[in-house]
């Protein structure tokens, strides 16, 4: 059960990433201009990055 548990209190990489779009197109909504869309590939691009760096630890 305990092991269960520790599995379960992981980082979910893709839970991350759906997150990192998420807010990405929640910041995106907020200003309408083309500008917004490079605010969304670079909260994106963040939220990939730190997965790679969740997963290496």
């Amino acid at each position: 059960m305990d092991k269960m548990m520790q599995e379960c209190f992981k980082p979910h990489p893709l839970l991350h990433t759906l997150g990192g779009v998420g807010l990405g197109l929640i910041v995106a909504a907020l200003w309408p201009d083309l500008a917004t869309v490079t605010v969304g590939v670079v909260v994106f691009a963040v939220a990939i990055v730190g997965e790679f760096m969740v997963m290496k630890k």
